[in-house]
């Protein structure tokens, strides 16, 4: 098993650690926002997310965008709509940048807003550096692999969290779900920013309405007896 695990291991820094995201880390390094990396946290055909140590020994997430294994199909409804966006043209490397960027953007809205997410610290290229959730031994685990000691509480947490997203910071997270919320001390934290919408995005409604369902669902299996349509019905101000 720990030969199986090494394996494993080499085959996720070769995927990521090609000579421009090397280069692109050392950027951080000299910048000081990052010292080096420690350990991989969590992999997926998207991004590859690190465990880092800046230069004062602070614990900090490095979130690194995979070039060659990101689907611009994946990305397009979520592009679409969005000035950023505009002259992207088929240049997967650009866009894959961009797609950090706007990730670093919408996760600093979010902050600013008084949301809990990860404070976003910097990103360059395909690299974005964020404060890191969890202790000294692990990251924070994700909703979908816990069982919240007062689901009404925490459903009534996320759905505030929610209305502060759409109202005052005007994003739609558009892929919620208990997949990308972290619990830390029985409280939620939304983590996966990159794809989020502005409000006058043409698929914001759509992508808020799935958002609803996906945590209504949940919740409803925790024992809750939540109708989407009425929890809905709550952003409607700017619908």
């Amino acid at each position: 098993m720990a030969e199986q695990k090494i394996e494993k291991d080499r085959k996720i820094y070769e995927d990521v650690f090609d000579t421009l995201t090397i280069r692109t880390l050392q950027t951080l390094i000299a910048k000081k926002k990052i010292d080096r990396i420690l350990g991989i946290i969590k992999s997926g055909k998207e991004a590859q997310v690190f465990r880092a140590l800046t230069p004062e020994k602070k614990l900090v997430v490095v979130k690194i965008y995979l070039i060659e294994t990101s689907s611009f199909q994946n990305m397009a409804d979520y592009i679409k709509g969005d000035y950023r966006f505009k002259n992207v043209g088929k240049n997967k490397r650009r866009l894959v940048y961009l797609w950090c960027a706007k990730e670093f953007r919408n996760l600093k809205k979010a902050h600013n807003a008084k949301i809990s997410v990860p404070n976003p610290i910097a990103f360059f290229n395909n690299a974005l550096v964020m404060e890191y959730i969890g202790n000294q031994k692990e990251a924070a685990p994700l909703l979908a692999d816990i069982k919240p000691k007062d689901p009404k509480k925490m459903f009534s947490t996320i759905l505030k969290d929610m209305k502060k997203l759409y109202f005052d910071a005007g994003l739609v997270h558009a892929d919620l779900s208990q997949y990308n919320i972290l619990v830390k001390d029985e409280k939620p934290i939304m983590i996966d920013m990159g794809q989020s919408v502005i409000l006058k995005h043409p698929m914001a409604e759509k992508f808020l309405e799935r958002d609803v369902k996906n945590i209504v669902n949940y919740f409803n299996k925790q024992g809750l007896n939540l109708d989407h349509n009425k929890i809905l019905k709550q952003f409607e101000k700017k619908l």
